[in-house]
């Protein structure tokens, strides 16, 4: 999880303030330090963590709430509201949009992660349906345009660029006329690379303006590592002076970066987040919401980013499957099918963060994936009469099957015990629960789904914790 450490502490915080026997001020106090420890140890600009606090405070103590919410669930939503504006602030707005021409300008200091970021945007709005071309206009580092053209070639996506002129100005000029003539060489979204520059080079600071004032973009995008710490504050508002800073990308955010200070500079510097990058690969790059990001940090479920992502991919049981599940005929193939879905919907990390699960210790986490690259091999060991009828699964076909798909005796034992719970769940779901007009099933998703919405919370932490790990039943199975 991106700022892993600051999320776990966020977490005990929380849990902290539910356990208060009452909140007065010296409760209220406590709170507030450890919030404040919490802060800096992530890096979060001093001033903002100071800030942050005196509102939470201010308002815990001030503020007037209806008598049927308790003060501590309302404290917990005041530090939600002001984590957002201190880490987050508000969402980018979308400046690129399909059918017309759009420009990109790309900002920042070296080693930032430009070149890279470059390639994630650029997949980014190809898988939109984007047609793409990239300038690259960095004449200052050796071997630029070399690696910027291997990038884009990885992706399949026109680049330009002149490795021997030295003038970045009279490259953009090329470059655009290369890209907005008519013919194949048309793009309806150019990105354009620059050299890297701190604040205090003063000549590359404004070839940079220049560069922007004859590109006109549409968008000029600063990009921010998110290991700088407190130092991105200075950086961030000096490009945010010079240039005309839309929107900010943070790089290098995954869970051993601290990262606040970054994000603080982002949300200081007035320019909201657009995307995190939170790894090396060139589909690591995350459209950044500030009420979904806390509120993964918090431990709060993104159920809408759960749906969106089960609608993306089109996780759909087919008629066969619906009407077996609905009769309560729920085989292993059906959960093999399931496993698959979640692991295609990106692994267990990311729907357990979706499902409020992100502050779950990792060697759970860790272990939950690793069982689902076990049942793969376990259920292809096995023969379509025991996958459509696992009953008949007894002693010698289980020291079969485990000895064809590498596992052991017990780990097939307790995957059937799964099964078994997973059966009982998904029956409870889609029977009872999720039956549309005159017993029919409700329509198709994601099993738990009725009319694309999700099950209530106390459903999905249950479908959790059955898909993590096995329960004692009272039933007592042939295996």
């Amino acid at each position: 999880m991106v700022l892993d450490n600051l999320g776990k502490s966020l977490d005990s915080l929380i849990r902290k303030i539910r356990r208060l026997p009452e909140v007065d001020k010296d409760s209220i106090n406590a709170i507030l330090q450890e919030l404040q420890r919490a802060l800096l140890m992530a890096d979060v600009n001093v001033e903002m963590c100071l800030a942050v606090t005196n509102n939470i405070k201010k308002r815990a103590i001030d503020e007037k709430i209806n008598k049927k919410i308790e003060r501590k669930e309302y404290i917990i939503k005041i530090l939600h509201d002001e984590l957002i504006n201190v880490l987050g602030g508000k969402d980018a707005p979308k400046r690129i949009k399909t059918g017309k021409q759009s420009i990109i300008l790309l900002v920042g200091i070296q080693g930032s992660g430009k070149t890279t970021t470059i390639g994630k945007l650029a997949n980014f709005y190809k898988k939109k349906g984007f047609k793409i071309g990239v300038i690259c206009t960095d004449t200052w580092r050796p071997g630029a345009y070399d690696q910027l053209a291997q990038t884009c070639d990885s992706i399949s996506v026109s680049h330009f660029g002149m490795p021997d002129e030295k003038n970045a100005l009279k490259i953009a000029k090329k470059g655009l006329k290369h890209f907005i003539k008519t013919g194949k060489d048309q793009k309806d979204l150019i990105i354009v690379d620059t050299a890297g520059r701190h604040k205090r080079e003063t000549e590359l600071m404004q070839e940079m303006q220049k560069l922007e004032n004859i590109i006109k973009p549409n968008e000029t995008i600063l990009v921010i590592d998110g290991t700088l710490g407190q130092q991105a504050y200075g950086q961030a508002l000096a490009f945010a002076q010079t240039t005309h800073v839309g929107s900010i990308i943070i790089t290098k955010l995954d869970g051993s970066a601290k990262g606040g200070g970054a994000l603080s500079a982002a949300a200081a510097s007035g320019a909201p987040i657009k995307f995190i990058g939170i790894g090396e690969k060139v589909d690591d790059l995350e459209e950044f919401s500030s009420s979904k990001f806390i509120g993964t940090l918090l431990g709060i479920p993104d159920i809408e980013g759960l749906v969106e992502k089960v609608k993306e991919l089109e996780l759909e049981p087919d008629d066969d499957q619906m009407k077996r599940l609905m009769k309560g005929k729920f085989t292993l193939d059906d959960m093999h099918l399931q496993l698959k879905s979640l692991d295609k919907m990106g692994g267990f990390r990311k729907i357990l963060s979706m499902m409020g699960g992100a502050n779950i210790p990792d060697q759970a986490k860790v272990l939950a994936e690793a069982n689902l690259d076990k049942w793969d091999f376990v259920l292809g060991s096995m023969t379509p009469l025991e996958k459509e009828n696992p009953e008949v699964i007894r002693k010698t076909r289980i020291t079969r099957i485990a000895r064809g798909s590498g596992t052991t005796y017990t780990e097939i034992k307790q995957m059937l015990k799964q099964y078994s719970q997973m059966k009982v769940f998904m029956k409870g779901m889609l029977g009872k629960k999720h039956r549309g007009k005159r017993g029919q099933p409700a329509a198709g998703g994601l099993p738990g789904l009725d009319g694309g919405q999700m099950p209530n919370m106390a459903d999905m932490a249950d479908m959790q914790q059955k898909m993590m790990q096995g329960k004692k039943k009272r039933k007592k199975h042939p295996w």
